[in-house]
């Protein structure tokens, strides 16, 4: 007998063994590169959404918080404290912000430091009295 003959029962054996073995290895390798292939697909879908998406432009806005009396300067003139706030509005912070305050003829100005995105600062200035403070942004620095 030889073991290409069906009567031999030698060969069979073996055959059904390994084939048994390597189903198993087949299966395992086959989900090892399913799941390998949904990484990379997710990973390269994830960077491509990321390189589309921009951050919004930073937005930074200026508001008159409070007018408050303050005692008179060194000339006898009659002050008020201005506080000012500053925020900014988008998604990329501001390394440096300057903002222009405005009390009547005399202008004051203000340096907000590292403001974060979606973030608030205030600050103070003194005006004389009776003028009606306006603030406005001058220029900014991104981050």
């Amino acid at each position: 007998m030889t073991p290409d003959d069906p009567a031999s029962g030698a060969g069979d054996e073996t055959d059904d063994d390994s084939a048994g073995a390597f189903a198993g290895g087949d299966l395992l390798e086959s989900i090892v590169m399913v799941m390998s292939v949904l990484l990379i697909v997710g990973v390269l879908g994830y960077l491509v959404s990321q390189a589309i998406v921009t951050p919004a432009a930073p937005e930074p806005t200026t508001a008159i918080e409070a007018v408050e009396p303050f005692p008179k300067d060194g000339a006898g003139t009659d002050t008020v404290r201005v506080t000012v706030s500053l925020a900014n509005e988008g998604e990329t912070g501001l390394q440096s912000v300057e903002v222009l305050v405005r009390c009547g003829g005399i202008e004051r100005s203000l340096v907000f430091s590292h403001v974060p995105a979606n973030g608030h600062r205030t600050g103070t200035v003194i005006c004389p009295q009776g003028t009606t403070p306006r603030a406005s942004v001058v220029t900014w620095i991104e981050s």
